[in-house]
């Protein structure tokens, strides 16, 4: 009796140990990046340059997206008719499997040795059945297979604000474990 109070008290300890160190785990930090105009007129100029030139970026890739989404639609309506007979075929396989082993299963109660096992328990099921597609999924899949979301703008757009005499500043943010003054 005594050898299980003892586990008890060093689970107990364990537990405790657990908590406190969880509740003391080292702060997170990522590092974040501002962009500091340049002070001169020249510099802000061109940085206000640099700010239209990512916005025509961007609204180019926002149109060439959605028409990439509008090309996929014929494709689409292919994959998820393909989708849909993969998932009946992988329906009829599952259905065999579970009458076989649900065969297998009163066969081996009802003739097996009933020293060894007289209640056969719960009839386990081998995996669960295969899940539907859903159309929102396979359309998702597509676009992301097959339409770039991101241009590249932000990248182009920091290197012409460098170019311009604009700075950019490394700093760090906790994102978990954080002390309370960082909150």
């Amino acid at each position: 009796m005594r050898s299980i109070l003892l586990t008890r008290s060093k689970l107990v300890f364990l537990l405790l140990l657990m908590g406190l160190v969880s509740a003391c785990a080292t702060p997170r930090y990522q590092t974040v990046y501002r962009l500091e105009p340049p002070a001169d007129a020249a510099g802000f100029a061109c940085v206000e340059r640099c700010a239209q030139e990512l916005t025509v970026c961007q609204a180019q890739c926002a149109q060439t997206y959605q028409a990439c989404v509008r090309s996929v639609e014929p494709l689409f309506q292919e994959r998820y008719a393909q989708a849909l007979q993969h998932y009946e075929q992988a329906l009829d396989r599952y259905a065999a499997e579970l009458r076989s082993h649900e065969l297998q299963y009163w066969l081996s109660w009802r003739h097996g040795p009933w020293w060894y096992d007289p209640w056969p328990g719960p009839l386990w099921v081998p995996y669960p059945p295969p899940r539907k597609p859903s159309r929102e999924a396979v359309r998702e899949a597509l676009i992301k297979e097959r339409c770039v979301e991101d241009c590249g703008c932000l990248a182009k757009h920091e290197a012409c604000f460098l170019a311009c005499g604009g700075r950019k500043i490394a700093g760090e943010r906790c994102v978990a474990n954080c002390p309370p003054e960082s909150r």
